[in-house]
């Protein structure tokens, strides 16, 4: 998976615009500053699209040789 600042280093920025609310900009503008949205705006989005997918891998109980049966014990 690729990690958030693998996506930092490869990217290219585009200029574009785009609408907030008055809450959410304030807001933004508090955590960041206002040099910092865009920085800020791309961190989020990043984490939010290129999450990490959780594996089942591994997950299951460790079990010993006692719970095999063998196929004749199934006839």
């Amino acid at each position: 998976m690729i990690s958030y600042i693998q996506v930092l280093m490869m990217t290219e920025y585009v200029r574009t615009t785009i609408k907030l609310r008055e809450d959410v900009y304030q807001t933004l503008k508090k955590e960041a500053g206002v040099k910092n949205i865009s920085e800020k705006i791309n961190e989020l989005l990043i984490k939010m699209l290129f999450k990490e997918k959780k594996s089942l891998f591994g997950t299951m109980q460790k079990t010993d040789l006692s719970d095999l049966r063998d196929h004749e014990d199934r006839l």
